[in-house]
Order: structure tokens, then C-alpha cells, then sequence
């Protein structure tokens, strides 16, 4: 017992006769004052700063210290740690920091220990507390999603004075996984945390009210909304039925069944093997022949035209049903 006093006292004296040469230093005070600091080993924050007043007790008998102790307690150490988490703060450290700040130290009586464990102030957010934020978010949004569970491997700490959570943020990861972002504000700033979820989203998309051929060109009576599962859908369904209607399909679509981007094509006006009108312009010039379609055409597509009475085969514009035109276009 009386070599571990001895080696404290010979800690003390060695961060004492390190820090002691000041005299270039910033002058706190005009002579030594009654101001004494007493360092604690052990010291609970709530503010985002550790500061002098958070891990030493600064008083003096003297009034004419008041203003001085005041400026002393403000001087920061060091930024807190997470919540729930614990810094280690040097004694050398702190009597540097009081340096940096302009502090003499042969002014002050100072005790410091050598290490300084400074934990940070934290409440545990309760899964209810989660789940109410979670709801609140999705009642503002337009998506129709369903969270099954929300995932916490430990338990979530934020500062202690940190306001109610809430929801910024929600993102599908992997079909039936979301991650949540939540955001708290307390005094140092906004706490941000994000928690996994069980979930799934759905959405009303265009589906086959009938079995459908081949070649058909699909009506809005052909069509009926069906609420399906985001995570079933494929990457080409096509979820506007604006983006359906009056396209001709590519192949059999059964009843039920999402339409897709590589099953409907826009139907052909003209068919090959089809008569049609031509129309040949040069200026405000206009005459017309019969040709014979060689290939399928929908509207402004060029498609080749074998004129009947010259047999020489043209490109042709598809103007309208049964119509192309040749030459300049309008």
C-alpha cells in the first residue's frame, strides 16, 4: 500500500514538473490564486463536448475567482463518445488542453488521476418506441407496404436527451428485407441509426382480365388491376396500362398473367402482302399507285413497297391504314 502512495505522488510530481515551464504562456492570471482542481476517475456526460467542469471539481474561498473558475469550466477536452460509450481521457492531456487554453498552471492546485474514464449519457429506445416511429412514416407515404418485423441484434442507444424518433427513410435491400433509417435530435446534434425489417411492398399492376392470343391487340376491357407483390414482379413488367392498351402481343398471355416489355409490340397498320394506296410527292406535286406491302409497317415506319404497275420495289413512310408515301415527307 505505501509503494503504490509513492508511486501516485511520483505520477503526480513528474505531470506536475512536465507542464510547468509557462512562463511564455498566456497569463490566466496576474499571480496564484485559491482556485483548486479536483479530478474525478470516473465521470458520466450528456453533452456532445467534454468539458473541464464535466471531469474536475473547480472551486476557490475567494469571490475574486468566480469569473476565472467560470472561464475554466468552459474549456473543452475532447468530443464525446456514442452514446453509451466510454472515452479514456490522459491526466498529461487535460493539463495540456489547460495549456492550449492559455491557462498558467503554477497559478492553480490541481490533482488529476491518471487515466479518466468519461462515459456518455444514453436511454434505450424500446422496440414500441420503433415500431410507432415506423407506422407514423408510412401513413405519409404513397407506397403500400408491409412491415412483418423490424430486426434489433442489440439493444439501440441514443443520447439521453435526445428528442423522439422518427423515420426519414425507408429501402428495399433484397426482396423482403428494408433497411430503416431513423433519426433522433439531441443537444449535440441529429442521431442517425438505421434497423433491418421484415417487409414487403405492393403495388396494383396491370394483369390479363382473359386468356389472350397471339396477335391480339390488346383493349382496357382486356385489362384488370391486380395487387401483386413488388418482389415477384420482374424487372420488364409494365405496371402503366397506358403502356399496354392498343399494343398487339407477341405471344399467348394467360388469364392473370402481368404484362411485360417483351410481350406487346405496337400492332402493324399495314401487313405484308397487303394492297396500298402510294402516294408520290415532289413539291406541291401529288400522284398515287397501287403497291403490294413487303413487310409489316406501323405508322412513320419506312417499310419496302413493290409498285404494281412498275414492279420496281421503294421505301415507303406508312401515313395510314392501307396508305404510304413516297418521296418528301408531310
Amino acid at each position: 500500500m505505501i509503494k503504490g502512495v509513492i508511486r501516485r505522488l511520483m505520477v503526480m510530481a513528474t505531470l506536475a514538473l512536465s507542464l510547468l515551464d509557462c512562463a511564455n504562456a498566456e497569463t490566466f492570471s496576474g499571480s496564484k490564486t485559491d482556485i483548486r482542481l479536483q479530478g474525478r476517475g470516473e465521470v458520466v456526460v450528456t453533452d456532445g463536448v467534454i468539458r473541464l467542469a464535466d471531469i474536475a471539481l473547480i472551486e476557490s474561498a475567494s469571490v475574486a475567482d468566480d469569473s476565472s473558475i467560470l472561464e475554466l469550466r468552459k474549456i473543452p477536452l475532447a468530443n464525446s463518445p456514442r452514446a453509451g460509450e466510454t472515452l479514456t481521457i490522459n491526466g498529461v492531456t487535460v493539463l495540456e488542453k489547460l495549456k492550449d487554453a492559455g491557462i498558467r498552471l503554477n497559478t492553480l492546485l490541481y490533482t488529476f488521476p491518471k487515466e479518466i474514464r468519461v462515459t456518455r449519457a444514453y436511454r434505450e429506445v424500446s422496440q414500441d418506441e420503433l415500431e410507432r416511429a415506423l407506422k407514423s412514416f408510412l401513413l405519409t407515404q404513397e407506397r403500400q407496404i408491409e412491415v412483418k418485423q423490424l430486426l434489433a441484434d442489440r439493444p439501440v442507444k441514443i443520447p439521453a436527451d435526445a428528442l423522439n424518433v422518427e423515420v426519414v427513410a425507408l429501402q428495399a435491400t433484397q426482396p423482403g428485407h428494408f433497411g430503416v433509417d431513423y433519426r433522433s435530435r439531441a443537444s449535440s446534434g441529429d442521431v442517425r441509426f438505421q434497423m433491418k425489417a421484415l417487409a414487403e411492398e405492393w403495388r396494383m399492376v396491370p394483369t390479363a382480365a382473359k386468356p389472350l392470343k397471339r396477335g391480339d391487340v390488346v383493349d382496357a376491357a382486356d385489362i384488370r388491376l391486380t395487387k401483386m407483390s413488388v418482389a415477384s414482379l420482374n424487372s420488364g413488367a409494365l405496371e402503366q396500362i397506358g403502356d399496354i392498351v392498343d399494343m398487339a402481343l407477341l405471344r399467348d398471355v394467360g388469364q392473370g398473367e402481368v404484362f411485360t416489355a417483351k410481350a406487346v409490340k405496337v400492332p402493324a397498320v399495314i401487313a405484308a402482302g397487303s394492297k396500298v394506296t402510294m402516294v408520290f410527292r415532289r413539291g406541291r406535286l401529288e400522284a398515287t399507285a397501287t403497291g403490294v406491302a413487303l413487310e409489316d409497317g406501323v405508322l412513320e415506319q419506312e417499310i419496302n413497297v413493290r409498285n404494281e404497275s412498275s414492279k420496281k420495289v421503294v421505301k415507303a413512310r406508312v401515313s395510314e391504314k392501307g396508305v404510304v408515301v413516297v418521296g418528301a415527307k408531310g
